[in-house]
């Protein structure tokens, strides 16, 4: 997963967002889910905090912010619902 947050205006595009990783990203190394943010919250020395963003995993049940799902086949991120995240704990949905 990557947490991202956009500049002030910007809208996220899913399309662009994938080919801007499948260029530059080999397979193993894209992330499969992407969570845009409104910011990230930084420690005292500016470093991000990450153990929320991992204890929050990738539940849309649990994650107010945008989620989304990368999906080779309609090439493009796909908005994470309820259905898919189903579908992939069930084992129903590879990675």
């Amino acid at each position: 997963m990557a947490a991202v947050t956009l500049k002030e205006g910007e809208t996220f595009d899913s399309a662009d967002v994938y080919k801007q990783v499948v260029s530059y990203l080999p397979a193993y190394a894209r992330p499969r889910f992407l969570r845009v943010q409104p910011s990230l919250e930084m420690t005292g020395t500016f470093k991000m905090k990450k153990v929320k963003l991992v204890e929050d995993g990738f539940n849309p049940a649990l994650i107010s912010d945008p989620l989304y799902f990368l999906d080779p086949d309609q090439k493009t991120y796909v908005p994470l619902t309820e259905e898919i995240h189903g579908a992939i704990a069930a084992g129903k949905m590879k990675l």
